[in-house]
């Protein structure tokens, strides 16, 4: 068997993650989720745990309302976040897995604007990140919701 052959294998069964779509699952995490908020207040994470499903995802997101600041800024945010969620997939699955759900959760600044923080770099939001999945950890170790 091919180098090319066993990473195309490999990636097959690495498909646990993938990125929210519809509006469906939106409105699911917007109604019926949990906020986790960062202690420095500078991120929200808005989660919620889908039972009765055959494979353990993950399913992220990423909501940046306009008023935070000007559309450059909002896509440069939304680029540390796709970095910062590319980072701990591994994390995010392993959460997953350990619930035995399908984990759907979404991403957005709490308390962070263009005005507040004009230049924004991927240090500024990874400590916030990495906060929000061990709070989001603790429930899943702990058997509670």
């Amino acid at each position: 068997m091919t180098k090319s052959r066993k990473i195309i294998q490999h990636k097959r069964k690495v498909n646990d993650f993938e990125w929210l779509k519809s509006n469906i699952d939106f409105e699911l995490v917007y109604k019926n989720g949990q906020t986790i908020v960062s202690k420095d207040k500078k991120l929200k994470a808005k989660y919620f745990f889908l039972d009765n499903e055959k494979n353990c995802k993950v399913k992220a997101g990423i909501s940046i309302s306009s008023d935070k600041g000007n559309s450059v800024w909002r896509n440069r945010l939304k680029r540390i976040f796709r970095e910062a969620i590319r980072k701990e997939k591994e994390a995010l699955s392993a959460i997953a897995r350990q619930k035995n759900a399908c984990l759907l959760i979404i991403l957005s600044p709490h308390s962070i604007n263009e005005v507040s923080l004009n230049k924004i770099y991927f240090k500024d939001i990874a400590t916030s990140f990495f906060e929000i999945l061990i709070r989001l950890k603790e429930p899943a170790l702990f058997g509670q919701k």
